[in-house]
């Protein structure tokens, strides 16, 4: 009897989450009725969450500008078109890694319905350079409905333990690509998204709800919970204001990629599907909830361990 009344609140958890995740669920017509032709500006989409989120995408007729996120800090911004360069300033190719992987899921976006790709390469380490991502997605097609912030830089190890993510550079970079880059990119594209009714997708993680159990991930851990405190306020800002503009913060939590952040060790079943993860966030776009949780329940498993641990 003990045991069946400890297991009725994680049953009553269970079920709640499943009704949920049909009830906000939205019927696969209605995606191209909103993404159809639709400008989307979506950062980092060379792998992972990016690059199927790109497919999705496509399928439902969106026209897409794929960002490359180069490691270089003295990556410059470039634009492929037609195998020129497009902008004049640049001065550099996007580098040899980066370019046959953006052809492959330009091409493969194509295929899948989109009506134009155009890619861009950037090291978003470089904060003040960023803003003209959005200048050149508008100079390219003409508007801006979506953007989706999907870029991050993922520092693992113990902090206390490794010295050289203790300086003030190494942090500095961290905030500057997980948190400083995403405000500035919002800032730029708030006057067009205005115009377009637009939204911005903020893609975070649960560790910007609890702090790292793992003890490995404490400074990314700490841009996500600065990226979550600015960009929830932001939205309050806008609903305020009465504003156009919409924000979703994707609240991710564990997804069998074999990159998993390690926030407490689950059977690979209570995983999320990265496939299903990008789905969601493509729905996300047309539905603009406040968050977007995935998987459902990683944020209240995540919660309830953080609140024992602690004591």
């Amino acid at each position: 009897m003990k045991h069946a009344a400890a297991l009725a609140p994680v049953a009553v958890l269970l079920l709640s989450a499943t009704i949920y995740w049909h009830a906000t669920s939205v019927p696969v017509s209605d995606f191209k009725t909103h993404l159809s032709n639709k400008v989307v500006l979506l950062c980092d989409a060379t792998s992972g969450l990016g690059e199927l989120l790109a497919y999705e995408l496509a399928s439902q007729g969106a026209n897409m500008v794929l960002v490359a996120r180069e490691g270089r800090s003295e990556a410059l911004l470039y634009a492929l078109r037609d195998g020129k360069l497009a902008s004049p300033q640049a001065e550099l190719q996007i580098s040899i890694r980066t370019e046959p992987v953006l052809r492959k899921i330009k091409a493969k976006s194509l295929e899948l319905g989109s009506p134009r790709v155009e890619l861009l390469s950037i090291d978003f380490g470089n904060v003040t350079g960023v803003s003209t991502l959005v200048d050149a997605t508008v100079d390219m097609m003409g508007a801006l409905d979506y953007l989706v912030l999907n870029h991050a830089e993922t520092p693992r190890g113990s902090f206390l333990n490794i010295k050289h993510q203790q300086t003030p550079e190494f942090i500095n970079r961290s905030f500057g690509v997980n948190v400083f880059s995403f405000i500035e990119l919002a800032l730029r594209a708030m006057p067009h998204l205005e115009k377009s009714k637009g939204h911005i997708f903020v893609t975070s993680s649960t560790l910007g709800e609890v702090p790292d159990a793992s003890s490995t991930l404490s400074v990314f851990s700490a841009t996500k919970h600065a990226l979550n405190g600015f960009f929830y306020s932001l939205q309050q800002e806008l609903l305020a204001k009465k504003s156009s503009v919409t924000i979703s913060i994707g609240a991710l939590g564990g997804l069998v990629t074999g990159k998993t952040m390690p926030l407490f060790k689950l059977p690979d079943w209570m995983m999320g599907d990265l496939t299903e993860c990008a789905h969601g966030m493509m729905e996300a776009l047309v539905t603009r909830p406040r968050t977007f949780t995935y998987p459902k329940i990683h944020p209240y498993l995540a919660r309830f361990v953080w609140y024992f641990q602690s004591k």
